[in-house]
């Protein structure tokens, strides 16, 4: 780790002497980590935005695995190819990320294990915006450790796009797609199918995906809707408890929202409204049908009203939002809950280079009643490429229906548990040229009645608890470089390094810790981008991860692919060099897995 550490800051070092001599010619990327969307350039958080052609050059095949490329992202797989895995952020557990599509909430009320089944895929991407960091006051609940927000394509031309793979382990995926514009109505649709004989025992998944977007304009109006599918049935040998190497398990989700944007006398007007459907369907030993067999039907539904203007002030955002969870299960019986809520956020400038935003979300949720979660912002330009920023605010999480109320054999809820919270302190720094861009900063989160599962011994079955307070700190850097614009005839056309490092104050007084005590410790992510003969582009992604009580390792994926006309023809190698690891103690992850394929697209 020593050498990988100076390796990483020896680069940085030379990056930044070679950026003194260039000019500065930021694109203006419009992103929505805030209710009020701003450019890239005003930003006062750490906001990590992917955008289609960065998406494009990660060597990767969906979104799981395309969020693992990124420095404090925690994304802990079970299996592989997005057949299942958890997300957290800066040290948090899978349940406290906030997981969005085009600003929606698809949080599932069941459990965090399942806020990662998407119905979209990578080529229906514009863009992803990771917030690290708690984002309470711009979501409200549930955004604890950050948020992930996937904004998708709204094409309004006449396109075909479709794509073939196949590869070990009997794994294939076709899919097929496309955009038809009928005057001022823009629809999308696409369907992808994936499936694998798995890469060990009861590894096996089959995936269907389906999903429709339109969006319509009336003048100044812009409405918009989306339909998503997804169906997934996956062996699941020792997913949630190792003692259960035969678990399967098949979720289906069915997700649908509504949302404008309606100029109003100088206002603008945004109502959305959302449903989430979810069915889950768990077998804890597939090879005993009746025995501990567990179905969930869960639903989630509601609305938000929002609206925003401009004034002397600056920037207002104003809104309304309101929901209801159910959920009818053979374990954890029949549940609902229901929420209200309002915000605010305002931005302004009080002096030159000087920005503040600051905001407040009320939430009242049935089970505790009213809660005020406030937040606040701050950036300085030192000059027109460089900036320091500062935030604090605090976040909650109520416990989800399995938190509370599950019981087997290998894990029991605990119905009387508390909300979590936690206050966020960070202050950091930017620094951008035509070809590189550095940021950095450090972060404190202090947590109350955090929540975990914990045993005393590996015979017991795992029980979710209020634990002790925990205090988190660390550190992260980000480096990105354009060598193209330094010379036009390197070999490599971008580099990409990110590292963060993790401490914390946690005692485990005598139990085993399920999730919070696991956290990566160091993460080192590295990717380039270099051209071969013939057109040949190879990209290359290299994680370094260093996880608190468990052992290290560094696992290389590359990718090589050229293009002709309105072809793309790639192999790609994931584990290149074969390593063993895992995430998730007893849950091996695959070793190398080559997979090569071919996409067509009449959008060029």
């Amino acid at each position: 780790m020593k050498s990988l550490t100076t390796i990483m800051f020896f680069l940085i070092g030379l990056l930044s002497v070679a950026a003194q001599e260039k000019t500065y010619n930021m694109d203006e990327i419009i992103v929505s980590s805030g209710r009020v969307p701003i450019t890239f350039n005003n930003l006062s958080r750490s906001v990590k935005v992917f955008s289609a052609k960065e998406i494009k050059e990660i060597p990767v095949n969906n979104v799981i695995d395309l969020l693992k490329n990124v420095s404090g992202v925690d994304l802990r797989a079970r299996g592989t190819e997005g057949a299942q895995a958890d997300i957290a952020i800066r040290g948090g557990t899978f349940e406290q990320t906030l997981i969005l599509i085009d600003g929606v909430k698809l949080t599932d009320p069941q459990t965090g294990h399942h806020n990662l089944n998407l119905p979209v895929s990578l080529d229906n991407i514009e863009r992803i915006e990771i917030l690290k960091g708690q984002g309470a006051r711009i979501f409200g609940a549930n955004a604890f450790g950050g948020a992930v927000n996937i904004i998708t394509k709204k094409e309004r031309i006449n396109s075909i796009t479709a794509s073939l793979l196949g590869g070990q382990h009997g794994l294939y995926e076709y899919n097929l797609g496309g955009s038809i514009k009928t005057g001022d109505l823009a629809n999308n649709i696409s369907y992808s199918k994936k499936k694998t004989d798995g890469y060990r025992h009861n590894t096996n998944f089959d995936v269907e995906n389906i999903s429709v977007r339109q969006n319509y304009s009336l003048g100044q109006n812009q409405f918009n809707l989306l339909f998503g599918y997804i169906d997934k049935s996956f062996g699941a040998n020792s997913f949630y408890s190792n003692r259960f190497p035969n678990q399967y398990e098949r979720t289906i989700t069915r997700i649908a929202n509504i949302s404008a944007e309606i100029p109003v006398s100088g206002l603008i007007v945004s109502p959305k409204i959302f449903y989430r459907n979810s069915f889950d369907d768990f077998q804890l030993d597939y090879m005993r049908q009746n025995w501990n067999r567990n179905t969930h039907r869960t639903e989630s539904y509601g609305g938000e009203i929002q609206t925003s203007f401009n004034s002397s002030l600056g920037i207002t955002y104003l809104g309304l939002e309101f929901g209801r969870d159910e959920i009818r299960s053979s374990n954890l019986g029949a549940r609902s809950r229901s929420k209200t809520g309002f915000y605010a956020e305002q931005m302004f400038s009080p002096i030159k280079d000087f920005s503040i935003s600051t905001g407040l979300f009320a939430y009242n949720y049935s089970s505790i009643g009213w809660k005020f979660w406030p937040g606040f912002d701050v950036s300085y330009n030192l000059s027109e490429k460089s900036k320091l920023f500062a935030s604090i605010g605090k976040a909650f999480r109520i416990p989800t229906f399995t938190e509370l109320y599950y019981v087997s054999p290998a894990n029991m809820g605990n119905p009387n548990l508390l909300y979590e919270q936690t206050t966020n302190y960070e202050a950091g720094f930017s620094y951008q040229h035509n070809y590189f861009t550095s940021t950095g900063s450090v972060f404190l989160k202090e947590g109350t009645n955090l929540i975990d599962w914990v045993r005393a011994k590996s015979t017991e079955p795992w029980r979710v608890e209020n634990v002790s307070n925990l205090t988190t700190a660390g550190t992260e850097i980000n480096v990105e470089l354009n060598t193209k614009k330094i010379s036009t005839n390197s070999p490599i056309s971008s580099i990409n390094l990110g590292y963060v490092y993790l401490t914390s104050d946690r005692k485990t007084g005598g139990f085993e810790s399920k999730y919070l005590l696991d956290h990566l410790r160091h993460q080192l992510i590295i990717s380039f981008t270099n051209t071969l003969l013939l057109g040949i582009k190879q990209n290359w992604a290299l994680r370094y991860e260093e996880r608190e009580n468990i052992t290290s390792h560094i696992i290389v994926d590359t990718q090589l692919s050229m293009q002709f006309e309105m072809f793309d023809f790639f192999i790609r190698a994931t584990n290149l060099f074969n390593k063993t690891y895992f995430d998730i103690p007893g849950v091996i992850l695959p070793g190398r897995w080559i997979s090569a394929g071919v996409k067509f697209s009449t959008n060029r």
